[in-house]
């Protein structure tokens, strides 16, 4: 997938122009979690809707994506001060090791290709301070192919088997707002890192 061509063309239908609902469900239900002092990492950030409510919610924020284009348009109304990064969040581990507090995970984890999952996981494990939290919107669509895309087909047990080694899921649920035409094909997951290695 050539993500830069994608933007470059206006051929990102994942983009709403919004933030997730059930990320700004979440927040207003528990205001503390974004918390002033906490630092927060956004993988896979696009044009950083997510970030800014993660930021004005109090936390900092590292907004992170591959394609310099996407993060033009989020520095361009960035009061809140996000630090965004064209960088690969496959090596991110390399500068920010035990650094975070938290991590949200928007649908980046079904736009990598299935056989670099494993490493993505060590990685949010690894940038996350001793029982730091990932929280996330997974899109966990029942119509999608098996073996076609991105979006890459991906279930809650996809999730479980992935991230339940290096990471203890407290809940997965289905959110109560979400984009049209995604009801049915998102789960909220709320995870800790273990910390050890099994």
């Amino acid at each position: 997938m050539d993500w830069h061509e994608r933007y470059q063309v206006g051929d990102t239908p994942w983009d709403k122009g919004i933030a997730a609902p059930a990320l700004v469900d979440f927040i207003s239900e528990h205001a503390d979690f974004f918390s002033s002092g906490k630092k927060f990492l956004v993988p896979g950030c696009g044009r950083g809707y997510d970030a800014k409510v993660i930021a004005r919610a109090g936390g900092q924020v590292l907004a992170a994506d591959i394609v310099e284009e996407a993060l033009e348009f989020g520095r361009r109304d960035n009061p809140d001060g996000i630090d965004f990064r064209c960088l690969d969040i496959f090596k991110i581990s390399e500068r920010w090791d035990v650094s975070f507090d938290g991590v949200w995970e928007h649908t980046c984890f079904c736009a990598i290709e299935p056989e670099v999952r494993e490493a993505y996981v060590e990685v949010m494990w690894r940038i996350l301070k001793p029982g730091g939290t990932l929280l996330g919107v997974f899109f966990t669509n029942p119509d999608m192919p098996e073996g076609e895309g991105p979006p890459y087909k991906t279930g809650v047990d996809v999730i479980e088997r992935y991230f339940g080694e290096l990471f203890e899921i407290e809940w997965i649920r289905e959110p109560s707002s979400y984009y049209p035409g995604r009801e049915g094909r998102e789960h909220l997951v709320l995870m800790r890192k273990r910390g050890f290695h099994r």
